[in-house]
């Protein structure tokens, strides 16, 4: 398998660690979603030049962050996913990790608008999209109480939620400076001891 895109995008390190994490192989593209990157980016089967996309061992290609996870999770099987296979465990799960999904691409929106020129930014639309990724983060880290999300086991949550609070820490500073959420920031530092997190480093 072949993952495309930076792990600079929340999205596409989520997808790493959790290839890391299930011990699959696969090589690693960093290639930019921007600019004229974008061409090689559709060159291997998404249209939108957007990333990530994951590359198959059969050559064709799959598009999104969370439809490349479920196909990971098909390829380890239910004793190793890191999502609950059925029930009301698993919807609880997936709407916190919507929730951090949404949060994340709020942060984005801000990183995005704050990158145009001096004088272009649109403050009010810099607010507001910081207003729902506080929001957001400060939820979930009081949904946080032990020493994962569901408890003493690792879940896709969690790594959704650290690559998404790092990016952020590292890109969307003022997003993160923004949210009080301690319990994110020491699962964060907790996690970053193990290979899944240590092995896809944020490119600077």
């Amino acid at each position: 398998m072949i993952l495309i895109g930076r792990h600079y995008s929340p999205f596409v390190r989520r997808v790493a660690a959790t290839l890391q994490h299930y011990g699959l192989k696969y090589e690693h593209r960093a290639i930019r979603a921007s600019g004229a990157d974008q061409d090689e980016i559709r060159s291997y089967g998404n249209p939108l030049g957007r990333v990530p996309v994951l590359v198959m061992d059969n050559g064709s290609a799959l598009a999104d962050s969370a439809v490349i996870l479920d196909y990971l999770d098909s390829l380890v099987g239910t004793d190793k996913s890191l999502m609950p296979v059925d029930g009301m465990a698993r919807f609880e799960l997936q709407s916190k990790i919507a929730i951090a999904n949404g949060a994340a691409e709020k942060a984005i929106a801000v990183y995005s608008e704050s990158m145009r020129p001096s004088g272009g930014q649109h403050q009010p639309a810099m607010d507001g999209a910081t207003r729902q990724a506080k929001d957001g983060f400060e939820y979930l880290d009081g949904a946080l109480t032990g020493p994962w999300f569901m408890g003493d086991k690792i879940s896709q949550l969690d790594v959704t939620v650290i690559c998404h609070w790092e990016f952020m820490k590292a890109g969307a500073k003022t997003v993160f400076a923004a949210c009080n959420c301690p319990n994110i920031e020491a699962l964060a530092a907790r996690a970053n001891a193990l290979p899944a997190f240590k092995n896809t480093p944020i490119e600077t």
